[in-house]
């Protein structure tokens, strides 16, 4: 209190009280943010005062400004009312000497320090007014500086002085400023003042200059960071030119979606993309469309178009895939509208030539995506004829051996994509008919995968065939794949076992009546010996779906079977099995001939 009365009285009656304002002052307007009441209310008069009465010794030189108020002047949202003309020129005319000091001690080795500075320079800015603009580039170095500081006072007291800062400096002028140091650096903390600096601006004046922010907001330099502050500053920004931009937001709709869509792709945090999808609902508010399905309507054409330049030269790190999956994850039913131009991205990018970490990220894409293909690919009925091409160009191509662990996941998720794809009931005979041979040729051979996942769906996926294309299937094309059948009848999982005794029942239903058991009978040996092994497995479930696989054969040669079942039977440990299956085989029609 003592220090605030006596520079409040040099600053009053001093004689030469005009040669030490710059050192005088910034101690008064300390005392007007103190802690204690008491001397807030102090300061503040005796700033008043001081004010007054430089008007009076000056009114000379003031005359103008004092007879012709420009009644239009606002003050900043908080204030109630602003400080008068002599207050206001003590500090444009003494902003020169005081700033640069207080600058520093925005970056002072205590904390304390640190803290009054920002207070003070709030004050500061408030009586400075316009008079900032000349100040600028000076100002927001310092205040750059400052919102890296570990006390969150500081950085707080500062983000409201940007708050001044664009309530009274023209966006012009800040424009010139903040946007080419945000495209040349990416800095959380430039884009923190921005943020600031944009939520204090008024909209009418910031709406001629919407262009050149949403445009430097969505340059790729700017939007395509990792690290997750940087951001969550960048959407604080995005969401800042929102708010203020409102309706006049719809001509830049491409540019913050792409910053939106951005990034959601560039970032791993789930928390953070949940808010990107609150920032979206909230464009498409302001837009006045019903939600942000909407927004992907709108702008999904263009961001593919943007891709069409790279999509060729992707790799595993390549940050447009990353928008590319999750333009494709987010957009629903939209995906179903632009197949051309996504299916032409996916089978580029999964050419066996490409990166396999690459093949991988694609492929998980692709299966989330028939997993749901209603609601994205299939949206508009128009994925079926895209499926023949998916199939022989994609998952066919990524099926073939390679050595290494990455080729094995990458085999692992191509035949998983197509049991996917089976289970859409997007694949029929029809469209199967003209890759059956090809694809066949794939599974036989990715029946002997040394990873157990790829053999165990693999033996789904024949299953799926064997069923849809049944009436495709030629007593070539059965022989061709039964022995590689009962190899895995042998696999080291039962899982597997099981899933075999599975296919081999949808294999059976593949014979035909006009199948010609005599000209095939050797296979017909074969597939029953080899079957006959499994009925006397140490495992029951093994042994119940063996049985009823050989139930479904007998109709084919039911005396061939009976034949060797009785060779057999008293091998067995237990005979169960063998004697209902020749009980059965004899109550067939044609058993005795």
């Amino acid at each position: 209190m003592a220090v605030t009365e006596v520079v409040g009285h040099w600053l009053l009656d001093f004689v030469d009280r005009y040669s030490y304002h710059h050192k005088l002052v910034p101690l008064l307007l300390s005392g007007m943010t103190d802690e204690l009441p008491d001397i807030q209310e102090k300061a503040s008069k005796l700033w008043k005062d001081i004010g007054a009465k430089y008007e009076e010794e000056n009114e000379e030189d003031l005359k103008d400004q004092m007879d012709f108020v420009n009644a239009e002047v606002q003050v900043p949202p908080g204030q109630t009312e602003r400080p008068n003309l002599g207050c206001r020129t003590i500090i444009f005319r003494n902003l020169t000497k005081i700033l640069p000091g207080l600058m520093n001690d925005l970056g002072d080795w205590t904390a304390p320090n640190r803290i009054m500075a920002s207070k003070l320079l709030y004050t500061l800015l408030l009586n400075a007014e316009d008079h900032t603009t000349q100040h600028m580039q000076k100002l927001l170095a310092g205040m750059y500086k400052a919102c890296s500081d570990d006390e969150k006072e500081v950085v707080e007291r500062v983000l409201k002085s940007a708050e001044l800062v664009g309530f009274f400096v023209s966006p012009e002028v800040y424009c010139k400023l903040t946007l080419p140091t945000i495209k040349s650096a990416q800095n959380a903390y430039v884009l923190m003042v921005m943020t600031s600096i944009v939520k204090g601006t008024q909209s009418e004046l910031l709406k001629p200059h919407l262009d050149k922010i949403c445009d430097t907001l969505a340059h790729p330099d700017v939007c395509r960071a990792e690290q997750v502050s940087y951001l969550n500053q960048l959407l604080a920004c995005t969401d800042a030119v929102i708010a203020k931009g409102g309706q006049d937001c719809k001509e830049f709709s491409l540019q913050l979606f792409t910053t939106l869509l951005n990034i959601m792709a560039m970032s791993n945090i789930e928390e953070l993309k949940q808010q990107v999808k609150v920032s979206m609902n909230q464009l498409a508010e302001v837009l006045g469309l019903e939600n942000s399905n909407q927004l992907y309507e709108l702008h999904t054409k263009q961001v593919l178009d943007s891709l069409k330049g790279s999509y060729e030269q992707w790799t595993n790190y390549s940050t447009e895939r990353l928008i590319f999956d999750t333009l494709l994850t987010e957009a629903g039913p939209v995906v179903g509208e632009y197949l051309d131009d996504i299916i032409l991205m996916l089978k580029t990018n999964l050419h066996p030539d490409k990166d396999p970490e690459l093949r991988l990220k694609l492929f998980s894409l692709l299966s989330r995506l028939v997993t749901s293909t209603g609601n994205t690919l299939n949206s508009q009925e128009k994925f079926g004829d895209f499926v023949v091409v998916v199939v022989r160009d994609m998952i066919i191509a990524n099926c073939v051996w390679y050595a290494g662990r990455t080729a094995a996941a990458v085999r692992t998720i191509a035949v998983s994509c197509l049991w996917a794809l089976f289970q859409s009931g997007l694949l029929t005979n029809e469209r199967l008919n003209s890759i059956l041979d090809e694809l066949l040729t794939q599974l036989i051979s990715l029946l002997e995968d040394d990873v157990r996942t790829t053999r165990l769906v693999t033996c789904r996926v024949l299953q799926k065939l064997l069923t849809v294309c049944s009436e495709s299937f030629e007593p070539d094309r059965l022989h061709k794949m039964y022995m590689e059948l009962l190899k895995r009848m042998d696999d080291s999982s039962d899982e597997i076992r099981k899933a075999v005794a599975k296919t081999f029942s949808a294999f059976f239903n593949c014979f035909k009546e006009d199948y010609d058991r005599q000209l095939y009978k050797a296979h017909l040996e074969e597939i029953y010996k080899g079957l006959l092994v499994h009925l006397d497995d140490p495992d029951p479930e093994i042994q119940e779906a063996v049985f009823m696989v050989l139930k479904q054969a007998a109709p084919v040669h039911p005396t061939l079977l009976r034949e060797y079942v009785q060779v057999v039977k008293h091998k067995h440990r237990i005979p169960k099995y063998c004697n209902q299956l020749l009980e059965y085989i004899n109550g067939l029609p044609d058993a005795a001939s």
